[in-house]
């Protein structure tokens, strides 16, 4: 299955991708790499250009609309009828949606979960952005549809947030349903994933379980090392020879090294650097994460702000 856009763009390079009954799937990449390209394939918003697509153990051809009836879908924006409340949106939402007939008060646990109880009958105008994107996800989950699509649900949630939207995964999961989350966040999302598929460019680059991509990180430990630009630019560092450094790359703001010896190499490393005739202006040791491998095999980073202290981002999302 693969997708151009009437513009001539490659979305998505074609890809063979099966995905079982009750798999929690983690799509990670960056901005452009093709997640929401696979998403609206998988939503029938899109028909792929290449090759077959089946959903639910359905060819995606010809009408849809009893297919669609299976799949729950929030999209990286959220559209809502600003007049409404958030009640008369989400019972618009399920009225509208091909299922319908949902019983009356059956969102109710929903938006205690997500703490939008207290504004329900608020009209959406006056909802700030994270209200409106956990009313967005909300309105997807109250189908409680076999195949739940998810892009950047993190965007915009906070903690209460975050623990409705896993709890109502685990429900869909241990109900055999199936859940596929597209995001460029490296924190708890990705942790929650049965399996998790690398996007690059439009191109599969990896789709492997979660634990054996953990596997691959361990007795790793990743040093970011903060240099004062230099006026060309991006420091030109090469550290790959020093002991203990498994990989050494340049970063927007610096190198960043992959150390087998934990801090180790520190020593050597500032030694080189201030040979070199480079200014450190900061050094940060922490374990690495999915978006480490993810640079590590592609030699770019899932999103900017991957390169900053772990401590500056909350784990919640």
């Amino acid at each position: 299955m693969g997708f151009i856009y009437p513009s001539g763009r490659k979305g998505l390079e074609p890809l063979d991708l099966e995905v079982g009954p009750g798999e929690i799937v983690a799509v990670l990449g960056p901005n452009g790499s093709g997640k929401s390209t696979l998403l609206r394939l998988l939503a029938t918003d899109l028909r792929p250009t290449e090759g077959a697509l089946s959903i639910l153990g359905r060819p995606a051809v010809g009408r849809l609309a009893r297919l669609r009836q299976k799949i729950g879908y929030a999209a990286d924006i959220a559209v809502h009828f600003d007049v409404l409340t958030g009640e008369e949106n989400a019972e618009a939402f399920r009225d509208l949606a091909p299922l319908g007939g949902a019983a009356p008060g059956s969102m109710e646990p929903l938006f205690r979960a997500f703490h939008l109880d207290e504004v329900s009958l608020v009209p959406v105008s006056e909802y700030s952005f994270g209200m409106r994107r956990k009313l967005l996800l909300l309105e997807a989950l109250s189908l409680a549809s076999p195949l739940l699509l998810l892009d950047e649900p993190s965007v915009g949630l906070d903690p209460p947030g975050v623990l409705a939207l896993r709890a109502s995964i685990e429900d869909l999961q241990q109900g055999g349903g199936t859940t596929i989350i597209a995001s460029n966040e490296v924190r708890a999302i990705p942790m929650w994933a049965h399996r998790v598929l690398f996007l690059h460019r439009g191109r599969l680059v990896e789709d492997a379980a979660l634990a054996e991509l953990l596997k691959r990180l361990e007795g790793r430990t990743r040093i970011e090392i903060d240099l004062l630009a230099p006026e060309g630019g991006r420091p030109d560092v090469d550290l790959s020879g020093i002991e203990g450094v498994v990989q050494s790359q340049a970063a927007p703001t610096g190198v960043v090294v992959e150390s087998s010896q934990r801090g180790r190499p520190l020593p050597s490393l500032a030694a080189a650097l201030l040979e070199g005739g480079h200014q450190i202006r900061d050094v940060r040791v922490r374990e690495p994460d999915l978006g480490d491998l993810f640079l590590s095999m592609t030699g770019e980073s899932l999103a900017p702000e991957t390169f900053r202290p772990t401590a500056d981002k909350d784990a919640d999302v």
